[in-house]
C-alpha cells in the first residue's frame, strides 16, 4: 500500500473510514440514507438505525458521531490532531451527496446510486499495510450470495467514497474489506491492553495497558477515569498535551477514548 494511503492528514479520513466499520458491524448494513439523518448540521443515527443494533443505541457508532463535538486539539489519532469541525462538516457535505445520488435515475429511469439489499456479518479483523482490514461477509437477507456486491461502495458516499482513499474498500466474491481505522474500531487484533498502531482507542470497557506499550506508542500511559464531577470546583485531568476543562472531559468520557 502507497504511504498516501496511511496518510491521516487531520484525522478525518480514518474516522469516517472507522464510522464505515462501525455501522456494518453494528447496523449490519450500510443503508446511510435510512440509518443516518442531519440534524442542527450534525450526522446522526435514526431510530430505524438504532432499531438495528443489538443494544439499541449502536454505541461504537454514537461514539465516532460524538467525534464531531470534539473541542479542537481534545482527540488524538497517532500523532496527528483530530480535526472534530472539518469531521462534522465532512460528514453533513457526503451525507447530502449520498442523498443526491440516491435520488438521481437514468433514461430508463433505473436508480443509478444502487447496491442490492444486503447484510453484513463481520468475518475478521487482522494488521493491514496501515491498520486493522475489517473484512465482512455481504448477503442477501436471505443469506443468497449478492450478483454485485461491489455495488455495495455506492452506500459508502457518506463516509467520502471514492475520494476518500483511507477506506480502501476491496469486494473480492462475498466478502468486502475496509481498511484500515486506526484503533477507532475494537476488534481482536485491539483488543483490551494490547499494543496498538494507533495512540486512541475506543472500546465498551475500561483499558489497562503496560507501561512499554504505552511507552514505544505515545511515551504515556491513559485509561479512563470514572465520570467527571464537572462543577465549578472541578479539577482538571490530564490529557497527552495538558489539561481537560470540565465540558471538554465530558466529551472525552463519553467518546471513551485512551491512549495506546
Amino acid at each position: 500500500m502507497e504511504q498516501t494511503l496511511c496518510a491521516n492528514v487531520d484525522g478525518v479520513p480514518s474516522a469516517l473510514a472507522a464510522l464505515a466499520v462501525a455501522t456494518a458491524t453494528e447496523l449490519g448494513r450500510w443503508q446511510p440514507t435510512q440509518d443516518f439523518h442531519v440534524s442542527q448540521g450534525l450526522l446522526a443515527l435514526t431510530a430505524a438505525g438504532k432499531r438495528h443494533c443489538a443494544d439499541g443505541r449502536c454505541w461504537n457508532t454514537q461514539a465516532i458521531l460524538d467525534m464531531q463535538r470534539a473541542p479542537s486539539g481534545v482527540v488524538t489519532l497517532g500523532d496527528v490532531s483530530f480535526d472534530g469541525e472539518t469531521f462534522r462538516a465532512e460528514l453533513e457535505s457526503n451525507f447530502r451527496q449520498q442523498l443526491r445520488c440516491e435520488s438521481q435515475r437514468d433514461e430508463l429511469g433505473r436508480d443509478t446510486c444502487q447496491a442490492e439489499r444486503h447484510e453484513l456479518t463481520l468475518d475478521s479483523a487482522a494488521s493491514g499495510a496501515c491498520d486493522t482490514v475489517f473484512t465482512f461477509h455481504a448477503s442477501a437477507p436471505d443469506g443468497a450470495p449478492l450478483s454485485k456486491p461491489e455495488r455495495l461502495a455506492n452506500k459508502l458516499i457518506y463516509v467520502g467514497y471514492p475520494e476518500n482513499e483511507y477506506l480502501s474498500f476491496t469486494s473480492t466474491g462475498n466478502a468486502v474489506s475496509i481498511d484500515p481505522t486506526y484503533g477507532l474500531n475494537p476488534s481482536d487484533g485491539t483488543a483490551a491492553g494490547s499494543c496498538t498502531a494507533a495512540c486512541t482507542k475506543i472500546s465498551a470497557t475500561n483499558i489497562a495497558v503496560s507501561a512499554a506499550c504505552a511507552t514505544a506508542r505515545c511515551g504515556r500511559s491513559y485509561a479512563r477515569r470514572s465520570a467527571p464531577r464537572c462543577t465549578s470546583a472541578c479539577e482538571p485531568h490530564l490529557r497527552p498535551t495538558g489539561l481537560l476543562s470540565c465540558a471538554q472531559m465530558r466529551i472525552f468520557h463519553r467518546l471513551h477514548l485512551f491512549c495506546m
